[in-house]
């Protein structure tokens, strides 16, 4: 999947522009409960405005009085240098980039800079809990990676009455060991979970669907 699926369109969007002051700025974030905002030059993306960052700077940097400060522009405290990504990036790699920085959004733009709109870690997360999901039956299945076997499960499971609607394929440290994550829909799980094991399948970490209660 690309991050255009999932973005949050420019439109959709609170941004604040480069001459504004950081005190328009600060209203900006605390009125909408953010953390950072993206600073526009109409619609060309220049750069990021970090609540934490201006109050930092603020107690630890400023010498003069806060009026002073909140008069300021934005430009003065903005990080300029955000690596931003095309809308046609796959969300796996978003992932990663999430992982080893500490930013919560990251831009999206276009070969123009034109922000398109953004990517956060809650659309992500979001994401791989839609594919791992959290009311559906499931299991994970350790196998030797031979020619065939994931083959030879799926067809175990549709013979059972099983259809797979996600599966996630992980190597492990252990020799030729995978472990094979599989999210399925059916009439009868039970029936799923013995036929795959009349296969001598390594069936581990099964999850029943939950069922939403009636009112």
């Amino acid at each position: 999947m690309r991050v255009k699926a999932i973005m949050i369109p420019f439109h959709n969007l609170t941004c604040i522009k480069l001459t504004d002051t950081l005190e328009k700025a600060m209203e900006v974030i605390d009125a909408n409960n953010l953390l950072s905002l993206p600073v526009v030059d109409g619609k060309k993306f220049i750069g990021v405005l970090s609540k934490q960052y201006t109050y930092e700077y603020f107690f630890k940097n400023w010498q003069e009085d806060k009026e002073k400060f909140l008069k300021m522009p934005v430009s003065m405290l903005m990080k300029d240098k955000v690596e931003t990504i095309s809308e046609n990036i796959r969300i796996e790699e978003v992932a990663v980039m999430f992982i080893h920085t500490k930013v919560r959004f990251i831009p999206i733009v276009d070969s123009n800079d034109k922000l398109l709109g953004i990517i956060t870690q809650q659309a992500v997360f979001k994401q791989y809990q839609k594919m791992f999901g959290h009311r559906h039956n499931s299991f994970v299945i350790y196998t030797y990676d031979y020619r065939g076997v994931v083959a030879k499960i799926m067809e175990t499971i549709a013979k059972a009455g099983g259809d797979v609607r996600n599966m996630i394929v992980s190597r492990t440290e252990t020799m030729d060991l995978v472990e094979i994550f599989y999210r399925i829909e059916c009439k009868d799980f039970h029936k799923v979970l013995k036929a795959l094991e009349k296969q001598k399948f390594d069936v581990r970490d099964i999850k029943y669907e939950i069922k939403e209660e009636k009112q």
